[in-house]
């Protein structure tokens, strides 16, 4: 089995995250789609106002229906610092994947992955996907690594909690069902 993935806070998970995994799992021929909602990141708070119950709720609902593609509660199971290459060695394991797993990053964290826990490490063992955030421009990234041409998609979860909280309309940003549920649990001042 060949499989990807993608963590991050999802907080919450929106159209940018759900397009690019998507894309991707596609193009590179992924059998398996892995979303992994992080525990506590190393590199990056949490708003702590929504719990790690209700992020992995949101992406539970943002790929209802979407076959071959799963949502891992593994690194709050395995509870402290979330590490990526930690959860990569437990997937690889979980269903004795193929070859390399790959592993999908935005651009922006380009600049401080350096810093990652066994960054080197971590490049060796999977197949890192660097995917265009804000920028059409392929950065420097001096580890094993592809760059994907993927369709850009304006939205950060951090404008879009702002927006919430303002009373804005965010419906072409968020999965209705994910939205549905923002408004329901009143998350993000909703």
């Amino acid at each position: 089995m060949k499989l990807i993935m993608l963590g991050g806070t999802f907080n919450p998970p929106h159209v940018g995250h759900l397009k690019i995994a998507d894309e991707v799992r596609r193009h590179f021929g992924y059998d398996r789609l892995v979303l992994v909602p992080s525990y506590r990141p190393a590199h990056k708070s949490v708003d702590q106002e929504v719990s790690f119950h209700h992020r992995m709720k949101m992406v539970e609902l943002s790929v209802q229906g979407w076959p071959d593609t799963v949502v891992s509660s593994c690194e709050h199971d395995r509870g402290g610092v979330s590490y990526s290459i930690d959860t990569i060695l437990y997937l690889k394991e979980l269903y004795k994947v193929e070859g390399r797993p790959g592993l999908i990053i935005g651009d922006d964290l380009v600049p401080g992955f350096a810093g990652w826990h066994r960054a080197e490490e971590l490049s060796e063992l999977a197949d890192i996907i660097i995917c265009h955030r804000g920028r059409p421009e392929d950065l420097d990234f001096p580890f094993r690594h592809r760059y994907f041409q993927n369709t850009m998609v304006e939205a950060s979860s951090t404008d879009i909690r702002e927006a919430v909280r303002a009373g804005q309309d965010v419906a072409d940003l968020l999965p209705t069902a994910v939205l549905d549920y923002i408004r329901r649990e009143g998350l993000y001042g909703a």
